[in-house]
């Protein structure tokens, strides 16, 4: 993922300060966003991910598939792969899942158990998840590795990983 041009970091900063406090009213509903909040979300959401260098997949109408903000991150993820534990950087991460790089991916559909570390201290979050989609190391499509998204996120797993998306923001 490329970084956002040095022009680009105080408008990042400032669309990053009013993203968070609309994203987490989004995810605990404590006021509800009304209409024309979530719409503000929609857009701030897409002009992040456009200044990130995020290319969301997008439907036939041109908008993005998406739910929520595609992320550059700086954890450790652990799990147990056929052959043991294993580990590796997850260099994206969204509230439905993240992306971790690996010249091993494990196979689409696979259960995974996750523990996600992250550098800063914070608490180690385990999550469930599923592999959607691996790419091989001679793919040339990419960094070697798997997407993988999240599974039956209980509110404080959810609440956690939004934490790790704050704390990444934060760190921009």
């Amino acid at each position: 993922m490329r970084s956002p041009a040095p022009s680009a970091l105080p408008d990042l900063s400032s669309l990053v300060s009013e993203f968070l406090p609309l994203n987490r009213r989004r995810l605990h509903g404590d006021p509800p966003l009304g209409l024309r909040e979530l719409e503000r979300w929609m857009e701030l959401r897409e002009r992040l991910e456009r200044l990130l260098g995020a290319r969301p997949p997008l439907e036939a109408s041109g908008h993005s598939r998406r739910r929520s903000l595609r992320v550059p991150a700086d954890l450790k993820a652990r799990y147990r792969a056929a052959d043991g534990l294993a580990s590796g950087p997850v260099s994206d991460l969204s509230e439905g899942g993240l992306f971790l790089a690996t010249e091993a991916p494990l196979a689409p559909g696979t259960p995974l158990r996750l523990e996600l570390e992250d550098p800063s201290g914070a608490p180690t979050v385990s999550v469930a998840g599923r592999v959607v989609w691996a790419r091989a190391a001679d793919n040339g499509g990419g960094p070697a590795g798997m997407g993988v998204c999240f599974v039956d996120l209980d509110d404080d797993a959810g609440a956690a990983v939004a934490t790790l998306i704050e704390g990444a923001l934060a760190r921009l």
